[in-house]
């Protein structure tokens, strides 16, 4: 009895090592082709071809590489996602703390948060200083597809008019867009936020300014994340 289990665990380990050599041999397959293909010789069809045959031509693969190829994510965390998606092991979206200035790498949503650190005087009674915004903001190919700003009790702020995302050098990024708030929905103001995707995280600063014409210009609120 203790010679058979002595040759299964034996047995266990080779085949725990030779499913690691594989999964990693995987991952360095498809890191070659990323470089060749960051290097432009191989196509974006040539790519997806080489990660077809090892059957990883799926969205998230996709959205990592397309994440990577614009320098929003660094290359270690690349290399992370692609071992991730190798090993069949999905990002935790699930476990997202509500403290946190989430980037989900794999599906070009981000969450985080901000805290209000300026009021102006007209709008002083409608905000709080220390007040949480929680923002939701989904991209694809450099363009907003979908964003919203909440308060803690996650009940929608302002209603956005075009929002346009632009992406800068350094992992900098910046969104301009016409807003509606709903509280005031007759006043003219606009939405700035000016941030960075850092260590798998998002920085920033939020301003809004009204833009009517009693006062054009004036930032009346802003908002830094927390």
């Amino acid at each position: 009895m203790k010679i058979f289990s002595l040759k299964s665990v034996f047995l266990f380990i080779f085949l725990l090592l030779i499913n690691n050599a594989l999964l990693a041999e995987k991952h360095l397959e498809v890191q070659k082709l990323y470089d060749l293909y960051s290097q432009d010789i191989l196509t974006i069809d040539q790519l997806n071809s080489g990660l077809e045959k090892m059957n990883l031509n799926n969205q998230n693969m996709k959205s990592l590489i397309s994440l990577r190829k614009d320098g929003v994510i660094s290359e270690d965390d690349f290399i992370d996602g692609v071992k991730k998606i190798v090993t069949g092991v999905s990002n935790p979206e699930d476990e997202i703390n509500e403290n946190d200035n989430t980037v989900i790498a794999d599906s070009n949503k981000y969450e985080f948060q901000t805290e209000i650190t300026m009021i102006h005087r007209y709008v002083v009674g409608d905000f709080k200083y220390g007040e949480i915004w929680k923002y939701n903001l989904e991209l694809i190919d450099n363009k907003i597809s979908k964003i919203s700003l909440k308060d803690a009790k996650n009940t929608d702020l302002v209603k956005f008019s075009k929002p346009k995302f632009k992406l800068l050098k350094e992992n900098k990024f910046s969104i301009r867009s016409s807003i509606i708030l709903l509280d005031n929905p007759a006043d003219s103001v606009r939405f700035d936020f000016k941030g960075q995707f850092q260590d798998n995280q998002i920085i920033g600063e939020t301003e809004i300014t009204y833009t009517g014409s009693a006062a054009p210009g004036t930032v009346i609120l802003k908002a830094k994340t927390n």
